[in-house]
């Protein structure tokens, strides 16, 4: 079996311009004759901290190039992982051209959700793909099988969004309780498997659309790119999604060719 990108896409909140938007993805496919594993990561940023945006892409880059260790993972296998993304985000700020209250808030940290997601072949290639998936916060995984949504990932209802999700911080002094916010979830992919990777407005979005009967799934599917930001416009327009940043990751998992 191998891997099927079926789409990429992504908007900033309404009246923003794209470079404000604090929402961030990666996907990493290997090609169809490389056993390696795909490495698919969402992180939004807090808009209440100072470089969230930053804080973001430095979390999903970090996940695509070198994802923490599943196996045996501990709190202290985690922070050792955050470190060189804390120490990058830390390096990229201008703290020499930052104001005395800009830098304070800085000094706090930046903070951000991140979905991470690991899909592999078993050791010697033979059977099914697996998926593993780390979540910190509510940027949540979909999978859909045989036309219907079989898992969703780490929120399950609507009504479990707020605006106080778990959050990974860039400052290691102010991580928390860092080890009680991670989530983790495994399992094997079966052919015609859709996975859908998206931040929190999408994912209520969706979440509430499933609970009433729809098949989301479908309706993201059928978007082309160049319909994507009218399509999220009206369903902010009329309620149904909130006015935050956005991302969407899909895939679907493919019988390889012969």
């Amino acid at each position: 079996m191998v891997l099927r990108p079926v789409a990429e896409l992504w908007l900033p909140k309404a009246g923003n311009f794209p470079e404000e938007c604090e929402d961030a993805f990666r996907c990493a496919y290997p090609p169809d004759e490389d056993p390696g594993p795909a490495l698919i990561a969402v992180a939004d940023g807090a808009s209440e901290s100072a470089f969230a945006r930053e804080w973001a892409n430095a979390l999903a880059d970090a996940f695509t190039a070198r994802p923490p260790q599943f196996d045996g993972l501990t709190e202290d296998g985690l922070k050792e992982w955050l470190a060189p993304a804390q120490e990058e985000w830390s390096a990229g700020i201008p703290w020499d051209r930052l104001p005395w209250h800009g830098e304070a808030k800085a000094r706090a940290g930046a903070f951000a959700t991140l979905l991470g997601l690991v899909v592999d072949a078993p050791p010697g290639g033979e059977g099914p793909l697996s998926w593993r998936a780390l979540a910190v916060g509510d940027s949540c995984l979909f999978i859909v099988r045989d036309g219907r949504l079989w898992r969703s990932f780490p929120l399950e209802d609507a009504a479990l969004f707020d605006n106080n999700p778990d959050l990974l911080c860039s400052n290691p002094a102010n991580a928390g309780a860092l080890w009680e916010a991670v989530r983790l979830d495994d399992g094997e992919c079966a052919e015609g498997d859709l996975f859908i990777l998206a931040s929190d407005a999408l994912s209520c979005w969706f979440l509430a659309a499933s609970a009433a009967g729809e098949k989301p799934w479908e309706t993201l599917a059928a978007l082309a790119p160049p319909e994507w930001d009218a399509w999220v416009e009206e369903q902010r327009s009329e309620g149904l999604m909130r006015n935050d940043d956005v991302a969407l990751v899909m895939f679907e998992v493919a019988q390889a060719a012969e």
